[in-house]
């Protein structure tokens, strides 16, 4: 009969080396400012912490997921005019932003609502690129005259749900008072920020 397993020990007979004090740290640092914050937000205060960094506040939604109920849901679109309809058309965005994650949102969707849906210099950056892909895809079409983001958003009803899954609705059948035009760019005005071909960028 083999003998019973005794306790490791190191060779030389030493107890094993005590932690670092940057572990020690390292382990108070993850304790303070994720793990308690996180129970915060999950126990007694489902918001984002005053002062907490924005990318912290995103680590620890994502942790808590579901801390209370949304009482809606956005809608993100980009348009068109042209000079000679004058009329607004809503991009395809499945083939602006191919990838499509998780809860049917594109891309751009994601970007305008990481940027709190405002204008900035973002999105003057990213209207100036759908412009150039959205010509490099359809070249046969005249250029539009302007370029904008709109949103809109929907308040679910238990007594009519989304039929064969949720899907983002048409711009011109929500209602008015949920539609927001988030900014406007005219189109000569976006590509004439753009350096001429064989300036240095």
């Amino acid at each position: 009969m083999s003998a019973p397993v005794s306790e490791t020990k190191h060779d030389d007979g030493a107890p094993p080396p005590a932690p670092r004090w940057g572990d020690r740290l390292a382990v108070a640092g993850f304790l303070l400012a994720f793990l308690l914050p996180m129970l915060l937000r999950s126990t007694v205060h489902p918001a984002p912490l005053p002062g907490s960094p924005g990318l912290l506040s995103q680590l620890h939604g994502i942790a808590c997921l579901f801390t209370h109920k949304p009482d809606g849901w956005s809608s993100y679109y980009v348009q068109l005019r042209r000079a000679d309809t004058q009329q607004w058309v809503t991009l395809d965005q499945s083939e602006l932003f191919e990838l499509q994650p998780f809860g049917r949102r594109t891309r751009m969707h994601r970007l305008l609502g990481a940027w709190k849906a405002k204008p900035s210099r973002k999105t003057r950056h990213m209207a100036r690129w759908i412009l150039e892909r959205h010509a490099s895809l359809h070249p046969e079409h005249a250029r539009p005259d302007a370029i904008r983001f709109t949103r809109a958003w929907m308040i679910p009803s238990a007594d009519a749900p989304p039929q064969r899954g949720w899907a983002h609705p048409d711009w011109f059948a929500v209602p008015p008072q949920r539609r927001r035009v988030i900014v406007t760019y005219r189109v000569d005005e976006l590509l004439a920020d753009l350096p001429a071909k064989g300036d240095a960028p």
